[in-house]
């Protein structure tokens, strides 16, 4: 019996998560509208829990028309600095830019995000409206995108766990018959 919940912690133990962060930026850009994308970034698969996507921008985004649609593979992440909170995930104050830095972050769901990084990329665009930039460049567009992962049971780990739970059985199948 003690062999067998032996074995159990220690598959219990074996499951141990890692934490996955992906980094994009910094970069800026000087073009009117600019769409920014960073592409192919190597995602680890096998998440635990939900993702935060964090980022940071400064730039020309001062006024209820300059605004940055977000996607992820895809996957809209709203629009932000457009005067509105409702329409985005993220928790930028009043969702109202301006020429300082402004830093926010959101919640992708386990689904959402397992979903995305299945094929173990992830790409990622910003795209500004038309007037961003008109009196002034962005300066500086940046962040992080982190979960948990599993993970993964080395070979040799998982044989002494399968023989040790396999002396359990062999165990408790002796004292049975006895």
């Amino acid at each position: 019996m003690l062999r067998l919940l032996t074995a159990a912690a220690l598959l219990t133990a074996s499951t141990a998560a890692n934490a996955a962060v992906i980094s994009f930026g910094p970069t800026s850009s000087t073009a009117s509208g600019a769409l920014i994308s960073f592409d192919n970034l190597t995602a680890p698969t096998g998440i635990v829990g939900d993702a935060t996507i964090n980022f940071t921008v400064k730039g020309d985004l001062n006024s209820n028309y300059e605004y940055i649609d977000i996607t992820l593979d895809g996957f809209s992440l709203g629009r932000v600095f457009d005067n509105n909170t409702g329409n985005d995930p993220f928790d930028f104050t009043g969702d109202v830019g301006s020429y300082s830095t402004e830093t926010g972050s959101a919640t992708i769901t386990n689904s959402d995000m397992a979903a995305l990084i299945a094929d173990g990329f992830l790409s990622l665009s910003f795209d500004f409206s038309s007037a961003v930039n008109c009196c002034g460049p962005v300066n500086l567009l940046q962040g992080t995108i982190s979960y948990d992962t599993i993970a993964p049971v080395p070979l040799p780990a998982s044989g002494l766990l399968l023989f040790a739970s396999l002396g359990g059985f062999a165990f408790l199948r002796r004292k049975k018959k006895a």
